[in-house]
């Protein structure tokens, strides 16, 4: 029997191997790293992403400059962290296991894919908790240009036709849709209307096209509706986010505008759309009667908005007229929802208020801590429906809130010949102007030099007259 030895000094492992005829001694293999450190690698590059996301975002809140595309960059480091962290603690787990396996790179891969997920389970249930009580309105992201009445474009051209649906709803339909509301459905029609009115409505055709200009699509536009108990937009503001001239526009139309209600075939208030048709029926009357290339909506309604005021602490208003002995300049919720909805003088200065609230609400929030925006937030997106994503929503607050936008306020019927009257078998109050000539100004306020009217002048607003 032979039996072959190996130095001592090599200091190998040997077993032994049995054959028909002999034995002998054979060394194991050595331990490997090889594992170990591939999971030691993947954990420390998945603790290296998020030390370098977390620097930049400093660097970015710091400067004021934190924007949505960055959330978004956070998001997708946070889920290949994630990712590398678990392949990581997977690998980890095995090596330490294997008997073949050295320990001590496994061991250091294993905590700090720990520490990793850790972060990024804490991460993702922090932005979870923030936004699990947004009401988003999924069915408008599946809208058609033409469900949501948006107007036509073509090479830049503005197309101000206002032909109607075909078919339209029955009176009828209406009335079964509208079932236990309290605001009775009228078919009004241009025939309804003094001459005044007719004139206040055509004060002239434009000289030619309208145009928009390159750069108009980074105006992003969107309507922000305050519902009263009865279910009818009280308040409906156009909100713009402007990108190119750094600013916010906030533009209200009057509730009681005379407009083409397009799934009806017929003419009522504004404020009625919402009552009937629900946001997509308010949106879509607000793009067909204006123009307008609205896909988004934020509905609040009045209860709620004194809710939002009291978690802002209040808000400070800039009062004038007799507003500044009526009301308090610091004011609480229910003393801001008294101011936006008083009536006491006209419904241009009513609009006027409410532009008055939404501005100083916008600069209340400016003024905030960054540490307070997680649960404002959260309450906020509680309180309102919203056809926004979170991520959309959460872009525009930090435009809004840190990009030094310049927030402008103005009404429509402040800029209109307006005829001021009471018309159907209810006797309602209608405001009553030309709409291809709001819908123009409308695009000169919110696109300013991107914008080329075909109209030759701007209209010269007098006193409603009635």
């Amino acid at each position: 029997m032979n039996i072959d030895r190996f130095p001592e000094e090599e200091k190998t492992e040997a077993a032994e191997e049995k054959t028909d005829n002999n034995v002998r001694l054979i060394p194991k293999k050595k331990r490997s790293r090889a594992l170990g450190v591939t999971a030691f690698v993947l954990a420390f590059a998945a603790l290296l992403l998020l030390a370098a996301t977390g620097i930049y975002g400093f660097a970015r809140y710091r400067g004021r400059v934190l924007a949505g595309t960055d959330i978004r960059i956070f998001s997708i480091a946070i889920t290949v962290g994630a990712i590398l962290a678990g392949i990581g603690f997977v690998l980890g787990i095995v090596a330490l296991f294997l008997k073949r396996q050295r320990k001590g790179f496994a061991i250091s891969a294993v905590l700090v894919a720990l520490v990793v997920l850790l972060i990024c389970i804490g991460a993702m249930y922090a932005y979870q908790y923030i936004f699990s009580e947004l009401n988003h309105d999924e069915m408008f992201s599946s809208l058609s240009e033409e469900d949501l009445g948006i107007v036509r474009i073509n090479n830049g051209e503005v197309i101000r036709e206002k032909t109607l649906p075909d078919p339209v709803d029955s009176p009828e339909k209406i009335s079964e849709q509208a079932k236990g509301m309290e605001i009775d459905f009228e078919n009004l029609t241009n025939e309804d209307l003094p001459e005044e009115a007719l004139a206040a409505m055509h004060s002239g055709d434009p000289q030619g096209p309208s145009y928009l200009l390159e750069g108009a699509d980074q105006i992003t536009n969107f309507m922000l509706f305050g519902l009263d108990k009865q279910g009818s937009s009280d308040a409906n503001i156009i909100l713009s986010v402007d990108r190119v001239h750094r600013k916010i526009k906030v533009i209200s139309i009057g509730r009681d505008s005379y407009v083409m209600m397009p799934q009806w075939g017929s003419y009522s208030r504004i404020t009625y759309a919402y009552n009937f048709g629900g946001a997509l029926g308010a949106v879509r009357t607000v793009n067909h009667n204006f123009s307008l290339n609205i896909q988004n909506y934020i509905t609040v309604d009045f209860d709620q908005l004194i809710d939002i005021v009291d978690l802002l602490g209040g808000i400070d208003v800039e009062l004038s007229g007799d507003d500044q002995w009526k009301y308090h300049s610091h004011m609480g919720g229910w003393e801001a929802l008294q101011y936006s909805r008083d009536r006491k003088d006209s419904e241009i200065n009513r609009a006027g208020r409410q532009r008055n609230v939404v501005r100083a609400m916008m600069d209340k929030v400016r003024q905030m801590p960054m540490s307070d925006y997680p649960e404002f937030i959260r309450s906020c997106f509680g309180m309102c429906t919203t056809s926004f994503t979170a991520d959309e929503l959460l872009e525009i607050c930090l435009e809004a809130v840190q990009n030094g936008y310049t927030v402008e306020s103005s009404a429509v019927m402040e800029h209109m010949n307006c005829w001021a009257g009471e018309l159907g078998a209810e006797r309602y109050v209608y405001f009553v102007y030309d709409l291809n000539r709001a819908s123009d100004w409308i695009y000169r306020t919110i696109y300013e030099d991107l914008y080329i009217s075909g109209y030759a002048d701007e209209v010269v607003p007098t006193q409603p007259t009635e």
